[in-house]
């Protein structure tokens, strides 16, 4: 009989983590819960994680955030402190803004409008970029690990990418490429993973990027062709399926022509390519630049139409 997991950490409001009040729980997952808290130079997030915990998450949070702040690299959080608390590992970061996901259901037609959609397409495109030049995997890139920044910070035309608890580092200590494992377990969510994922097949770099498309059409249009199956082995064949009918993928107000070019490309690659995230770059800026609407505002800025919902 398998034990049941631990219970999660639960901070009532008003507590302290060494310096560190807890205002209140913004969210848990599978491994931990996500507080709000303040010291005397402002607000931020703080993760906690118990020590019995079978998968330590935050290790790896750590691991990478630390190696992405050394290359001052743009779309992550900070780390402000971390260490052992009583019976849990906590780590404190940057305080973001609502997530993709959010941005998108708060919006009366369920997507963003469409120069909006490719500006942030674009920005959650570099984070992958350079979580992949620190030789990591993301493995579960969704419109819901990726936020906005704070108003306050005058951060809403900024896009972070969040939650490396399913990374992967893909290369060795001197950058070679690891040989991929002949079996690899289901990573990641099933309305957004990758082809590979469904084979059990070992994840590389093209992978981050077929599932950013998935999700860049998510953005624009609101959905992706499988959202209403739930069999996985139904979901991955859906996916296969619609590289020979991808009209019914990139519909309108998708940039059909560019989005398949894409596709075309992110398919040719092995587990070992490095992708070509300039040509993706280049014809997601050009249908920008061919959209008939400025890549400013975005939708979620003070001003813009009532028809957006977010409170």
């Amino acid at each position: 009989m398998t034990a049941p997991p631990p219970p999660l950490v639960e901070l009532p409001p008003g507590s302290m983590v060494e310096r560190w009040s807890i205002t209140k729980k913004l969210g848990e997952g599978g491994c931990g819960a996500v507080y709000l808290c303040t010291d005397a130079t402002g607000k931020y997030a703080l993760k906690v994680e118990g020590i019995s915990e079978a998968m330590q998450v935050l290790k790896m949070e750590v691991l990478v955030l630390g190696e992405l702040t050394k290359r001052g690299s743009r779309h992550f959080c900070k780390i402000e402190d971390k260490g052992r608390y009583g019976s849990f590992n906590y780590v404190v970061m940057t305080l973001v803004g609502k997530s993709l996901q959010d941005l998108r259901k708060g919006t009366a037609q369920q997507c963003l409008s469409l120069a909006c959609s490719l500006s942030v397409g674009i920005q959650s495109l570099e984070a992958l970029e350079d979580l992949h030049n620190i030789g990591y995997l993301h493995r579960d890139v969704k419109p819901g690990n990726y936020t906005i920044g704070r108003a306050e910070l005058n951060e809403l035309r900024k896009v972070y990418i969040l939650d490396f608890g399913m990374a992967r580092k893909f290369t060795d200590n001197n950058g070679v490429i690891r040989k991929p494992r002949a079996a690899a377990g289901f990573r990641g969510t099933v309305r957004y993973a990758p082809i590979a994922c469904h084979k059990n097949q070992e994840l590389g770099r093209k992978d981050d990027v077929e599932v950013w498309l998935y999700m860049q059409v998510e953005l624009t249009v609101g959905r992706v062709p499988w959202k209403e199956i739930t069999d996985m082995n139904a979901v991955g064949q859906a996916k296969q399926a619609i590289r020979n009918t991808p009209e019914k993928m990139f519909v309108f107000p998708c940039p059909a022509n560019e989005l398949k070019e894409i596709m075309k490309m992110v398919d040719s690659w092995d587990y070992f390519a490095d992708p070509n995230y300039a040509d993706c770059y280049r014809l997601m800026k050009q249908t920008l630049a061919n959209c008939g609407k400025p890549e400013y505002p975005y939708d979620w800025e003070p001003g813009m139409p009532l028809n957006y919902m977010v409170k």
